[in-house]
């Protein structure tokens, strides 16, 4: 950029070494750096995850690897076995069962949808022969099992509308020990579990138990312990306060439609009188 230069008031025009009437030259000081390019910048990567199936596969497999040679050595032992026949009473649907049966237990300890592997074992064992399709089907036509699951879809709802811990703050006061902590927390841990499936109750009771003994100031390890075995007796008080009494009422039940009485039926009260007194001592 030319700067002019101002006349002189004799009309001769100054020479270069002459000052300015402006020095517009930037200041070292005060010249503004320049922007650092964005690309200079370092910032720590994310990992991506795998978006091909195949490097999904791989990736599950790279993460799991101790379980991919437990499911591969497995695969090879009961191959061997329905080839060479080691044991005289096994078929090959023997071996099929051990398989699915090590595949399933090693699928739900990777922690996968349980729901979903048990139907898919359920129907491999079906289309092999090993079992048959009444007895694939044979536990949803079940009544202890409809039971079951719908005493959980009761836990739930009283879960997400507050119900539990509302109770349990009314009840609740402020304990003078751990042992009074304890009775005054395992209390109505009985009373609730003796109506509801003990173990949602369990997984609700226990937020609200550690939120307690935090305005408390008492150890939440001295009243989780027992607020567990408290919820194990009270399920004991009727039939439908643990799956155990439902699925033993729903084989006394087959057992009397099959003509095979056993002399005694389970009522909703017939266990009371003896795990009410062991509940609370």
């Amino acid at each position: 950029m030319e700067v002019q230069h101002m006349a002189s008031p004799t009309g001769q025009t100054p020479s270069r070494s002459a000052p300015l009437l402006f020095d517009i030259s930037p200041s070292p000081s005060t010249s503004p750096s320049p922007p650092s390019s964005p690309s200079l910048v370092h910032r720590p990567v994310a990992p991506t995850p795998p978006q091909t199936q195949s490097s999904k596969l791989r990736w599950f497999l790279h993460r799991n690897r101790n379980a991919a040679l437990f499911a591969v050595a497995a695969s090879a032992a009961c191959i061997a076995g329905a080839i060479l026949d080691p044991v005289e009473r096994f078929t090959w649907r023997s071996w099929v069962a051990i398989w699915v049966t090590s595949i399933t237990l090693l699928v739900l300890i990777l922690d996968q949808a349980p729901d979903l592997v048990l139907l898919v074992a359920s129907l491999t064992l079906t289309l092999t022969g090993c079992i048959t399709e009444e007895q694939c089907w044979s536990g949803f036509a079940s009544h202890g099992v409809m039971a079951i699951g719908s005493l959980f879809v009761v836990a739930k709802a009283l879960e997400e509308a507050g119900t539990v811990e509302g109770l349990a703050g009314s009840l609740l006061g402020v304990p003078s020990s751990p042992f009074w902590a304890t009775a005054m927390l395992c209390v109505p841990t009985v009373i609730l579990s003796s109506v509801v499936n003990d173990t949602p109750v369990v997984a609700m009771l226990m937020p609200v138990a550690e939120r307690w003994c935090g305005r408390a100031g008492v150890s939440p390890a001295t009243v989780l312990m027992p607020l567990s075995f408290a919820a194990m007796l009270g399920g004991t008080c009727t039939i439908i306060g643990t799956s155990t009494n439902i699925v033993v009422q729903d084989r006394v039940e087959q057992d009397i439609a099959q003509g095979r009485d056993p002399g005694f039926r389970l009522g909703f009260f017939t266990m009371t009188p003896v795990a009410v007194p062991v509940a609370f001592v």
